[in-house]
């Protein structure tokens, strides 16, 4: 069984990659990150974490938001041309995501988004970094094993009557 994180960060991944964004076929995931600036630009895309609610106190169910972490890096010769271009990146990406049908079929919402940049103008080439964390909620229950409920029987007891009532319920088996 595949953690359903992991079903979403492949899925972001597949968006991007069908969005022909400025990265081309520059998208990764499971891996680690370090760049060349002859590597750039391209995206790193992670799972770092999930969190489950309880929606009840049944059966388990629990209502989930994975943080899908996107780092999107690029080169340029200047700061400020780093910029536009993380700029431009972060925007096809964002796109890419809230407009893919696939990945949004798997989800109830996006509930939050953050995007934030940073650029180093202390390398040549300039390398510009944009860290875009989306959380995707969903709903996973979790089946209960073990034998089927079959049938239900009871007695009731009232003022000293030791068989005041019975009953005796059978479930049809499917």
């Amino acid at each position: 069984m595949t953690l359903y994180r992991v079903e979403l960060r492949e899925a972001v991944a597949a968006a991007i990659l069908g969005a022909n964004t400025a990265v081309g076929a520059n998208v990764f995931t499971a891996r680690t990150m370090p760049s060349r600036a002859a590597d750039l630009p391209n995206v790193y895309i992670q799972s770092p974490s999930d969190r489950g609610e309880s929606l009840n106190r049944g059966p388990p169910q629990f209502l989930r938001t994975a943080q899908i972490m996107v780092v999107a890096r690029v080169s340029a010769s200047s700061g400020p041309a780093a910029e536009t271009a993380l700029d431009a990146l972060t925007e096809q990406i964002e796109l890419a995501i809230m407009t893919n049908s696939p990945l949004l079929s798997m989800i109830q919402q996006v509930s939050s988004m953050e995007i934030g940049i940073r650029v180093n103008a202390d390398t040549n080439p300039v390398i510009g970094e944009a860290r875009m964390d989306f959380y995707l909620e969903w709903t996973e229950f979790y089946p209960i094993t073990g034998p089927a409920l079959t049938s239900i029987t009871g007695t009731l007891q009232s003022g000293g009557n030791t068989d005041f009532a019975a009953m005796d319920v059978t479930f049809p088996q499917s």
